[in-house]
């Protein structure tokens, strides 16, 4: 074989794993795990009683997520469902509604780093689901 024709072949070849490597095949999205907690164990209903400034009953969550419960299920999803070592503090903003569809993030220390975990609310009923860490 000549020396043109073992550089023809180099160079397909080359381009055939670069074609390779730019796959139009989607990368899937992080897995997340669907928890359902009971909403008298998770959730409760706020009262107005202790807002302040010019808040109004009407602006206030009628049931909102209790985010220390929150963050024991959120630490025990990472670390027994999506097997997540160091799994360390979590934590979870106050006051998020019980409203579908709604989105928020938890951080948690996983190895000494701060992640992000997303939290997407999938019922009125105080069902959410669980991200991976990112």
């Amino acid at each position: 074989m000549s020396r043109r024709a073992v550089a023809t072949v180099g160079l397909c070849c080359a381009a055939f794993a670069v074609l390779t490597a730019c796959s139009d095949t989607p990368v899937p999205a992080p897995p997340t795990k669907t928890v359902t907690v009971s909403p008298s164990a998770s959730a409760s209903s706020s009262t107005p009683g202790g807002m302040s400034g010019g808040s109004s009953s009407a602006s206030a969550p009628g049931r909102v997520f209790d985010p220390r419960t929150m963050q024991a299920d959120v630490k025990k999803i990472l670390t027994e469902t999506y097997q997540v070592s160091e799994v360390g503090d979590v934590l979870c903003p106050a006051n998020q509604a019980v409203k579908d569809g709604s989105t928020f993030s938890c951080t948690v220390q996983v190895g000494g780093q701060g992640k992000t975990v997303t939290i997407t609310v999938t019922g009125e009923d105080g069902r959410y689901e669980v991200g991976a860490p990112s």
